[in-house]
């Protein structure tokens, strides 16, 4: 079990809204136009994301911290420019629960990218597509990370998603290594069969920003790119 002080940490990080969003541009490629931001959360008690939210699920509290900062992101992201869809990172459970998630996406002020987030397994791909479609058409589907594992190949074939996130772990010095190059030129014409649009995460080189260009992914961020900040640095 974990320890009661991590239970009390996330019960009070959710009470006290102990945490902040900020946003990190998707830039187009060929252009450098910002079509799209994600929005991530940053803790006040400076505890790494995905620490604090793997946490949260193991006490019990994951569907809660989620929503909490979901919402939160959405309220902070009104001030974004316009024409830029806004990324929210999304569980299987929360992407299910249309009750839930639709309550919580109801302030929403532009299109949303549901990124559907391999913390947990999915046992059953029907009800969750049917769940997002369910939202209306201004809401589609990312799958993060892919290429990092085996389920990831799963999940792209069973959610027919809008969006193939590539994995920081291929994108990371693609340009030196053909195993790399062979798995993103992979999940490109994948993506291309499928009718669905490649982002490339965790662009930090000048290097790594020309190959993937240059296997045909036509969106990314990254430090590279720009880092995350608070909404009004974009507005």
């Amino acid at each position: 079990a974990l320890p009661i002080s991590a239970h009390r940490r996330i019960e009070a990080a959710i009470a006290g809204r102990a945490f902040r969003p900020v946003f990190q541009p998707i830039i187009e490629l060929s252009t450098g136009r910002t079509v799209g931001f994600e929005a991530l959360t940053r803790f006040d008690d400076g505890s790494r994301p995905d620490e604090t939210f793997a946490a949260a699920l193991d006490c019990g509290l994951g569907i809660e911290l989620e929503t909490v900062t979901l919402e939160a992101a959405l309220r902070s992201g009104h001030v974004l420019p316009a024409g830029a869809w806004l990324s929210l990172n999304v569980s299987p459970p929360l992407a299910g629960d249309t009750a839930l998630l639709g309550r919580a996406l109801a302030s929403r002020s532009r299109p949303v990218v549901l990124e559907i987030t391999e913390n947990e397994a999915i046992a059953d791909y029907a009800p969750l597509h049917a769940a997002v479609l369910r939202l209306g058409p201004d809401v589609r589907l990312a799958v993060d990370d892919a290429g990092a594992g085996v389920a990831n190949f799963n999940h792209l074939a069973e959610l027919r998603p809008d969006f193939l996130k590539i994995d920081i772990g291929l994108v990371r010095g693609v340009h030196a290594d053909l195993g790399r190059q062979a798995v993103v030129a992979g999940l490109v014409h994948f993506a291309a069969a499928s009718g669905c649009q490649v982002i490339a995460e965790g662009i930090e080189t000048d290097a790594e920003l020309a190959m993937v260009r240059s296997l045909g992914v036509t969106l990314g961020q990254g430090y590279l790119l720009a880092r995350p900040a608070g909404a009004e640095t974009w507005t």
